[in-house]
Formats: structure tokens, sequence, C-alpha cells
């Protein structure tokens, strides 16, 4: 009789495969490279968002590549609020073209390592089409991949990547945003659900210190349940799930 002999190690990766995915993204990352690294020694799979021409920018990503986790830039865009925030390096509505490049690039530049970026606050920008065309088209032509940090309801720019063939997801969760009505706890509560609903969950957080130690204990055992990637791995994971999806009549 024949006997089928199924090793440990496809056994696990199998079993690994079929986890919900978790994708942990940590914005505002550049200006303070103690608890950057703190975070980014914490044991899971992360993506470090790094604001650029910030003064840590390169030692962070460094580190971040160093330990195993994805980099991609923070890249600041105009919001209804609060310009204050924004930095001189801010994409802006008002921006022609050339302008808009040279910014983007100088940015870019700026952060070893990325393979691709993120909104910081961006209300505004995100909901102007034609900013959001120019933006994909380069994001394109350098094989970077978007996360739409979804800072306002009606931003345009996840659809536009995915109709300008960049690859794209958008974030599920805030885990720790000031000013929402909710404990971090319940955050990553509703987190976990949407991963076992889904097959995946995108969490923004910060490196705050309420956010440090609420994942150093988080972590520990989250792994029996889920499978934390980075963007990149989740990012392949999903454009496979759409290749496999049947065409439309």
């Amino acid at each position: 009789m024949y006997v089928d002999i199924v090793s440990a190690d496809s056994l696990y990766k199998s079993a690994t495969l079929n986890k919900p995915k978790i994708s942990i993204v940590i914005d505002d990352l550049g200006d303070n490279s103690i608890i950057a690294k703190q975070m980014l020694s914490l044991p899971a799979k992360m993506t470090a968002a790094i604001l650029p021409q910030t003064p840590h920018a390169k030692l962070i990503s460094e580190f971040a590549t160093l330990n195993g986790h994805d980099v991609i830039m923070h890249l600041p865009m105009e919001a209804f609020t609060r310009p204050d925030l924004l930095g001189s390096n801010a994409l802006l509505s008002s921006m022609d073209k050339e302008t808009f490049t040279d910014v983007l690039d100088q940015n870019i530049a700026s952060i070893p390592n990325i393979i691709g970026f993120n909104n910081h606050m961006g209300s505004l920008l995100t909901e102007d089409e034609e900013k959001m065309q120019w933006l994909m088209q380069e994001a394109k032509s350098k094989a970077f991949l978007f996360l739409d940090s979804k800072t306002t309801k009606n931003s345009v720019a996840e659809n536009i990547a995915y109709e300008t063939g960049v690859p794209t997801i958008g974030r599920d969760i805030f885990l720790d945003h000031k000013g929402v009505d909710i404990s971090i706890s319940e955050q990553f509560k509703k987190a976990k659900k949407i991963a076992f609903e889904e097959g995946k969950v995108v969490i923004i957080c910060h490196p705050y210190p309420e956010t440090l130690d609420f994942l150093k204990k988080q972590l520990i055992n989250i792994e029996f349940e889920f499978e934390l990637v980075g963007l990149g791995e989740l990012m392949t994971i999903n454009e496979q799930k759409l290749d496999l999806l049947p065409l439309s009549k």
C-alpha cells in the first residue's frame, strides 16, 4: 500500500498559508530613533512608514531592513486642516506637475530601501483625481506599492492606484488614533475580527509608548492564530487571489 508521507515543513507551510494575515504599519517614523528601534524589535514582521527628510529616516530604514521589516515612505499630502503638521516637503493641490514630481523625487531619495508609500494626512489631496493620477503614474514607473491610509472617506487614491496598475490596499483599522473614542484593545479586537472574516487586515499604528506596551503583550501569542506579514507579502497574496477570480461575463 502506498503511503503519502507529508513532511512537517510542508504541514507548517500549509497551516501558515491558511492563517488570517495581519499587517501592522507603524506610521510617523523618522524623528525619534529610540522608540522606532524598540517597536521594530518586537517579535513580528511589520512595515515601517517613515516620513521623508526627517533626521533619522535613513538610520530607521536601515534598522528596519536589517530586522526583516518592509519600509515605505509616509508621504505628506495636503489635508483640509492643520497645514502646520505637513512640513515643507508635502505634496500640495496648488503644485504644477513638474513641481509635484520634483518634490516627490526628493522625498523618495531621502529614504533608502522603500518598496512603496502611504499618505500622511492627505484628506484634501487624496480626493483630487488629477493629483492622484500623477502620483500613481510615478509609483507605477518605480514599481512601488501604495497603501491608502484612508484619512477621508472620499479618497480616490486606492481606486486610481488599482486602475493604474499599482499594487494597492486600504487601511482597515487605526489602532491608536488620537481622537477615536474607542480603546486600543477594542480596536485590536475589531482588527482580529476583520482578519478572520476577510482573511487579512491592515492596521496602522504610531510610535507611542502606550502602543509599544500594548503590542509587547499582544504579539507574544498572536501567531498561534494569525500570520504577521509585511505589506509587500500581503500585496503579493492579494494580487494572487485577484488573479484567481473568474472573469466577469
